[in-house]
């Protein structure tokens, strides 16, 4: 170690405006320090006041400034190189590997990736895959920097099958293990919290809950082929569609069942969207430009049901042992959805602008418990896997240099 005491980089989306992004970032803090009390952590961020507020006082945590005029483009520049050179590991964290816009720094972390590899190797600070997820790569390009920046790894774990397969396919040849999503592992805030977060928001207390995330991507994600097609959009948008077919949806389940719908909003660039459904539902909104991942996690613990788009928020949910269903806006939902064993609850946006989830949804509602069964059986795993992720890093790091025989992770499921 370059220190008498660990120094890791975590190298993601750690701006605190992702709800998923925070609990990875926090999940990651609390199981690593578990495993490596002395450890120290460096966090890029062009929020870095958000990482010292609201970590600073929990663990030695400082953020890194890599707004523009340090001289970043994303986490390409000068406070993210002089941080490498401090570092003993830097962590590629949550999804942040793909090629969507992949050719604007401004927008793709991958290419900021691969333009820090020389530095890496230069200062002698080990490149870890820590729970990834990865995909999709549009355009070769991205694919020739995605294998590249994973091979260049020292050490490769994975948050799913997909990730692994898909990496497979693009040419990897590392060893690549599946563990299971950090944020499987975030602390959640106490029962007490949650009811006094509900009372603040008018959520009844007594009625069963239906927990609702959208996102305002809808179908940019997907290949044209799984899109909402023009012929299905008539005179609206497909956000429109989508957004009256779930208030149409949940509104009958509020009727047949006296459900409360409660949306819950994990970044604010979809709270537009968000506020759009809950004002059309006349229901409450719980927001993370207001409450942080614990907070949020607390009150869908008191949901009995979560449909989500945003895979962080369909991730977060299973981790309170809540079942879910998932809006396909990204090819990682179906993924998750067929990963918890559950496919044909993971509903294509295309199927969903067609009215199939008045029929979905009341057959998850009264099927929950035994969704939650099936579902909760693979979520123990992967909580399992991230947590042992957390013991396989400790292990590569504080072999400074030295073989160890490394324990290699089971299968999450």
């Amino acid at each position: 170690m370059k220190q008498q005491h660990p120094v890791i980089l975590l190298l993601g989306n750690n701006s605190g405006r992702n709800l998923g992004d925070a609990a990875i970032l926090s999940a990651i803090l609390e199981t690593v320090s578990q495993e490596m009390p002395d450890a120290e952590f460096l966090v890029p961020s062009i929020t870095p006041k958000f990482i010292d507020e609201h970590y600073g006082d929990r663990y030695r945590v400082k953020g890194i400034n890599c707004m523009p005029w340090t001289g970043s483009i994303r986490l390409f520049g000068i406070p993210t190189i002089r941080a490498i050179a401090k570092s003993d590991a830097a962590l590629i964290c949550d999804g942040i590997i793909f090629g969507k816009g992949f050719w604007n720094p401004a927008f793709n972390f991958l290419i900021t990736l691969y333009a820090l590899l020389p530095f890496f190797k230069f200062f002698r600070c080990k490149l870890i895959c820590y729970n990834c997820g990865i995909g999709p790569f549009p355009i070769p390009a991205s694919v020739g920097a995605a294998r590249t920046v994973i091979e260049s790894s020292d050490f490769v774990t994975l948050r799913d099958e997909d990730s692994k397969q898909l990496a497979e396919e693009i040419g990897v040849r590392t060893p690549l293990h599946v563990t299971g999503d950090s944020a499987f592992t975030n602390p959640v805030s106490s029962r007490e919290r949650a009811a006094e977060i509900m009372r603040e928001n008018k959520i009844s207390a007594t009625a069963p809950l239906l927990g609702i995330n959208v996102t305002v991507y809808v179908d940019s994600w997907l290949k044209p082929e799984e899109r909402v097609e023009e012929s299905e959009k008539k005179n609206g948008k497909s956000a429109d569609i989508l957004l009256e077919q779930i208030a149409i949806a949940a509104g009958q389940l509020r009727e047949a069942a006296g459900v409360e719908p409660v949306i819950f909003c994990t970044q604010p660039m979809d709270e537009s969207t968000s506020r759009s459904l809950a004002e059309k539902l006349n229901a409450p909104m719980i927001d993370n430009s207001r409450y942080l991942s614990h907070d949020i996690q607390a009150v869908m613990r008191e949901t009995q049901l979560l449909i989500g788009m945003r895979f962080h928020s369909l991730v977060l949910a299973s981790a309170v042992d809540v079942p879910v269903v998932g809006m396909i806006y990204a090819p990682k939902v179906r993924g998750y959805l067929r990963l918890l064993r559950c496919p044909e609850y993971g509903l294509e946006l295309t199927s969903i602008a067609e009215g199939v989830l008045h029929q979905k949804l009341p057959q998850a509602w009264s099927e929950r418990a035994v969704l939650k069964d099936r579902q909760l059986e693979i979520v123990a795993g992967l909580t399992e896997g991230a947590e042992k992720a957390a013991k396989l890093l400790r292990n590569e790091i504080l072999s400074d240099g030295v073989v160890v025989e490394r324990e290699q992770p089971s299968s999450p499921v």
